[in-house]
């Protein structure tokens, strides 16, 4: 018998919104479109914070060079 998987805990939109420093409206708007990882549960929508850290730092960009 395999040994059972633990699933990570799931915060709401406003937690996520602490996260990442942004506005609760925008996480549900960015999770409408799609944009942002998260998980629909009948009308609510949660996210994994892991999840969430992980998609920030692919975000993230190196600063530009200048050429002389």
């Amino acid at each position: 018998m395999s040994e059972p998987t633990i699933t990570p805990a799931l915060i709401n939109a406003k937690q996520a919104g602490q996260l990442l420093a942004v506005p609760h409206t925008w996480i549900l708007a960015q999770a409408r479109a799609e944009a942002i990882p998260h998980i629909r549960l009948g009308r609510y929508v949660r996210f994994d914070a892991e999840e969430l850290e992980a998609w920030l730092r692919s975000r993230a960009t190196a600063p530009k060079r200048r050429t002389a």
